[in-house]
């Protein structure tokens, strides 16, 4: 396992997010005026490299990491941020994003922790 972190709030415009194909992780220490768009998290450790082929799973659900952004894993250890495209892309479009496969299909109420393998 290369990333657990519980889900602590999910923000009141995260829906809005995702019809874009963008979910936002922030942790709790997330400037006050980001944390509506967010799912705010519990602080992380690092315990491996988030890579391309690796798997996200968020509550029923397994994604497949396509790309990750060279600083996504800098900010997710350290501010326990990223953004999580549903795109399929296989380059990031931006520094910190981390692309998955397939489209995102989770219903929010359930999603209660976030593990990267």
């Amino acid at each position: 396992m290369k990333y657990k972190v519980n889900v602590i709030e999910v923000g009141s415009n995260v829906n809005d997010m995702l019809q874009t194909g963008l979910l936002i992780l922030f942790n709790k220490k997330a400037p006050e005026d980001l944390k509506p768009y967010c799912l705010i998290t519990e602080d992380n450790t690092k315990t491996g490299e988030i890579e391309q082929g690796d798997t996200l799973i968020m509550g029923n659900y397994n994604y497949t990491i396509t790309a990750v952004g060279e600083q996504a894993n800098t900010n997710l250890y350290s501010l326990g941020h990223v953004s999580l495209c549903f795109d399929s892309a296989q380059e990031p479009n931006l520094p910190g994003h981390i692309h998955l496969s397939p489209e995102f299909k989770n219903n929010l109420t359930d999603i209660k922790k976030i593990v990267i393998e």
